[in-house]
């Protein structure tokens, strides 16, 4: 089956598209992927009705990006596609946000589709990921720990975002640009040797070819079937959600996994582990959005305290708090005056933090391998590396005291704990419920600030301690 013949039989057969047509916004990078498929919809527009625009979003992050837009602009030109452009500054983005570039760039790109998407009432906005890309992403997924919706990948469609490439190679889209003579770009930042997809394209995944040839396939059914087995949960997990938000609705305390504030230990300690599991996260979905669900670990601890009806209280937002008791696990829409806690921590073991709705590993690596694997751009927010022989005693994680003091990186005296707060613009809410890690003589980690002088790493330093805080409640 050529592509062509591909896309308009994954077109049909997974109804991407609606009957009567409408306008198809392609996400249109300029690279072989995207080219071929903003070609292949200006080929199928009378057949399916469609009105075919193309959008391009300037990351503003290389020289040749503006090279890239003339190169779009001419395709489009030439195939009768209006083109609509929009630059957004990335870089500088990522750095006021703290986050990493990869993921500034694709909310920008998903925001500046929504923004097209409604102003010309289009019906879909078609992305150009392909087989390769499924592969890559579940893989991905499962190297950064996921559960049975990550094994799925990436949808055929969700609400306008379509992908009707997801059944082709990337080497029949490469072919197909080369055949129809098709000018395209190549984006150098592919070949940071950092990023983790080049790793798992260029190393992890001919691996596996050599170890199981078949493994692409093996991998996509696996999602195939994973993907129908979702589908059915989340019928379950409503059924379930409904029924608990109708038995509050009989007592007036409304209803729906959106405005649902409470459900009965009883009723929760008597499913299966598995459909607590989802019903948890289905619960919070409404109120936290589905990028800011609790890890895994979070949940987990939530969901044993909820069955066994201990007493424990989750700060799981600036604003959403979740309590569990002996008669109910329940939400509150408030952000409370931060109580004292401490927790030992021990090397390879999470240690879960309710109050800041947070959980804490560390380990041990010797210096050159530290450094290794922490070149520029693997650097998370929220991860920190320390000289392990200058930490003193037993660490501890634990939020700040009043009179709390330490000396910062590159400072030559101690400071007031407050006084850092308040130099590093942390927001007042954030303050005093943030998790310290602490050694016996004071404080060693301000995570996603700062770290203590007496234990920066030197020339001298054997041995890393590295630490990863992993949030859900995020700061400004």
């Amino acid at each position: 089956m050529d592509l062509l013949e591909r896309v308009r039989a994954t077109i049909r057969e997974r109804r991407l598209l609606p009957p009567e047509g409408g306008v198809v916004i392609v996400g249109y990078s300029g690279g072989a992927d995207s080219t071929a498929l903003l070609h292949l919809l200006t080929r199928l527009q009378t057949e399916l009705r469609l009105c075919v625009h193309a959008a391009h979003l300037h990351h503003g992050m290389r020289p040749e990006a503006d090279a890239d837009v003339e190169v779009c602009r001419a395709v489009c030109e030439s195939l009768g596609v209006p083109l609509h452009v929009e630059r957004v500054d990335v870089p500088a983005l990522a750095k006021q946000q703290k986050r990493s570039l990869e993921e500034v760039g694709r909310d920008a790109r998903y925001a500046f589709f929504e923004r097209l998407a409604q102003q010309l009432d289009a019906a879909a906005v078609a992305l150009a990921h392909t087989r390769d890309d499924q592969i890559e992403t579940i893989l991905i997924n499962l190297l950064r720990g996921t559960g049975p919706r990550g094994l799925c990948g990436m949808p055929y469609q969700r609400d306008r975002i379509i992908r009707p490439l997801l059944d082709a190679s990337r080497e029949q889209t490469h072919r197909y640009c080369a055949e129809q003579r098709l000018p395209t770009v190549f984006d150098s930042t592919n070949l940071d040797p950092h990023q983790l997809r080049r790793r798992v394209r260029m190393e992890l995944i001919p691996l596996m070819r050599e170890i199981a040839p078949a493994f692409e396939r093996h991998l996509l059914r696996l999602a195939d079937i994973l993907e129908q087995e979702e589908a059915w949960w989340a019928q379950e997990v409503a059924t379930v959600l409904q029924d608990v938000g109708s038995s509050h609705l009989r007592h007036g305390q409304g209803g729906g996994s959106g405005s649902l504030r409470q459900i009965p230990r009883a009723r929760f300690a008597a499913l299966h582990p598995a459909m607590q599991r989802r019903v948890l996260r289905e619960w919070l979905r409404p109120h936290l959005g589905t990028l800011n669900l609790p890890s895994f670990e979070i949940l987990e601890g939530i969901r044993r305290a909820g069955t066994e009806g201990k007493p424990t209280s989750w700060q799981l937002s600036e604003t959403l708090r979740l309590t569990t008791d002996e008669n109910a696990l329940t939400l509150h829409a408030d952000a409370p005056a931060p109580t004292p806690y401490a927790y030992p921590v021990s090397l390879d073991t999470p240690i879960l933090i309710p109050e800041a709705g947070a959980w804490l590993e560390l380990r041990t690596a010797d210096a050159h391998a530290c450094a290794k694997a922490t070149q520029p751009g693997e650097e998370k927010t929220l991860q920190a590396a320390f000289d392990a022989d200058a930490v003193q005693g037993q660490l501890t994680v634990r939020n700040g005291r009043p009179g709390d003091r330490f000396q910062p990186l590159g400072m030559t005296a101690p400071k007031k704990l407050s006084d850092i707060f308040i130099d590093r613009k942390i927001p007042k809410s954030e303050r005093w419920r943030l998790p310290l890690l602490c050694d016996e003589v004071g404080i060693v980690w301000v995570p996603g600030y700062t770290i203590a002088e007496r234990v920066r790493i030197t020339p001298r330093t054997k041995r890393v301690l590295q630490a990863t805080l992993y949030r859900n409640a995020q700061t400004e």
